[in-house]
Parts: structure tokens; sequence; C-alpha cells
């Protein structure tokens, strides 16, 4: 990991006149009811929206990437196309795309697929982005799948993972298939296995594993409200404290619909102390 930034956004832009044509149009081809009031008085924020606000702090001027891929639980707002935004904007000009239908576990799915990527010996850089929209079109919000986590709040989170990236190596392990009557047990064995080094350790959890791991690991929760991004908002909000002193955080969601189960570690170094003043 060589980077990691945070953002939440407020009221985006109002949908213009095109944009509900937009949307009523294709709810009739669908024959789907359409409310023109719902669209009229939202202002979502979409993922290029969202994107081109973050990517000042997350790329720097000239930096080269081979790959950025864009992770989401709910859909975009509106079809703005961000990976081909990202593809013109980034310097190298590099693969982008999106990764969907994973639920609250497509960032941990992300980094894997990045991994395999970074295999390649001419592999520099790539740019993993989680998105959490509060809006979705149409009022869909009312017919979610029982156990689905609608996001309450616009947020973004961008990884840059690197080989040369000093902010601490990081592995992904998923397990599909997971009842909610085994995720508890499956945790219990990985913190325990993880644990096992003495390494001071911290676990960051969604909502979606049992608060009793509490009582014998140190955790630190997730906000409900973001599905997507909210493991790794904390780690964002978490890592100048854990730099400070070396840490092992271990990453932990589960999605109760899909049935995934996924952790990543992140062994963050020691950082050293600067020189002193003056000297």
């Amino acid at each position: 990991m060589a980077r990691i930034e945070h953002r939440q956004f407020g009221r985006g832009e109002p949908y213009s006149s095109e944009f509900v044509n937009y949307f009523a149009d294709l709810a009739g081809q669908f024959e789907r009811p359409f409310c023109e009031e719902y669209f009229t008085g939202a202002a979502p924020n979409s993922f290029t929206d969202m994107i081109a606000e973050i990517l000042p702090a997350a790329a720097h001027p000239g930096e080269v990437f081979d790959l950025a891929l864009i992770t989401h639980s709910t859909p975009d707002s509106r079809p703005t196309r961000p990976a081909c935004y990202l593809s013109n904007v980034l310097a190298g000009t590099p693969l982008s795309f999106a990764l969907s239908e994973q639920g609250v576990t497509a960032p941990f799915t992300a980094m894997r697929i990045t991994g395999e990527y970074a295999r390649d010996a001419a592999f520099r850089r790539a740019m993993v982005i989680s998105l959490d929209q509060s809006f979705l079109w149409n009022g869909a919000e009312a017919r979610l799948p029982e156990g689905t986590r609608m996001p309450g709040r616009d947020s973004a989170v961008v990884l840059v993972l690197a080989p040369d990236g000093a902010l601490g190596s990081m592995s992904v392990r998923n397990f599909a298939d997971v009842a909610a009557g085994e995720v508890c047990r499956l945790v219990v064995e990985q913190l325990r296995d993880l644990a096992a080094s003495r390494t001071p350790m911290t676990t960051i959890a969604g909502i979606g594993v049992d608060p009793d791991l509490a009582q014998d690991f140190p955790i630190r929760w997730a906000p409900e409200d973001l599905p997507c991004t909210g493991v790794w908002s904390e780690l964002a909000d978490g890592l100048e404290q854990w730099t400070a002193t070396g840490q092992r955080v271990v990453l932990v969601d589960y999605d109760p619909v899909l049935r995934y189960l996924s952790f990543c570690t992140v062994d963050v170094p020691r950082a050293e102390p600067g020189p002193l003043a003056g000297v």
C-alpha cells in the first residue's frame, strides 16, 4: 500500500431535464413506474464527480498507473462512465474497469484481482477506488433484497498500490458460500491464526460480523451506513496512529445476501522518525 485517501460528500448536483427524460424513457422501456418528483428532488454525487474530487489527493502529478479498478455495491446514479474518465486523466493510460455484483466484499475482490495483475514484472502502480452512493434511481431502495445494506452517505476511498509502497504489505482471503451461522467460527479461526505472530493487531469489522467477537479481539467497527467503503475508511482514518507504532490491521466483512466472507491483512510498518530540526 503506497497511499490511501477517504472523502465524504454532501449534496451533489440536481438532475438536469435531459437526465430526467433519459430515466423516464428507460423506465418506460422496462415497463417500470417513474416518479418525476423523486428525481427532481434528488442531488446525488455521481461516481465520476466523487472520483474527480478525490483524485488530486490520491494521484501525484505524472504518476504512472497500469490499472484503475472501481468497486461499488450500488450502481451509479447517472451514466457518467468513470472508468473511461480514469483512463483519460491518469498518466500511463491505465486499463480501467469496474467491479460489481460482489456486495460489501467488492473491494476485497478488487484487491485480489490487483494482486494478480501485480505478478507481472513490468507492473508499476494500481489504483483501487471504492464508492458508496446513497441514491438509487426510481426509488429502488424500497425493493432491495432482505439483508442488503443501502449506503446512507456518498463516500469514496482510494488506495494506491505499488511494489515499493511503504504503508504496508497486503494480503486478501475470500470465502464463498458461508452461512450466517458459520461467520463467527470462521472469523475467530482466522483472527487467532493472524494474532499468533504476537504482532500488535487491530481488527476493523463491518456490521455483518458478530459483535461478540469484541470480547476476544480489539474491534474497530465500521460505520453501518457505508457498506462498501466503511472498513476501508476506518483504515484510512487510523493509519497515522498505526504507523507511529507498527500494527497488523485486519479488515473483515460479510455479505449475508451473497454469503461472501472476506479478509484483508495489512502489516503496517512502524514509521522511522525523521531527523531532528537543526541537525
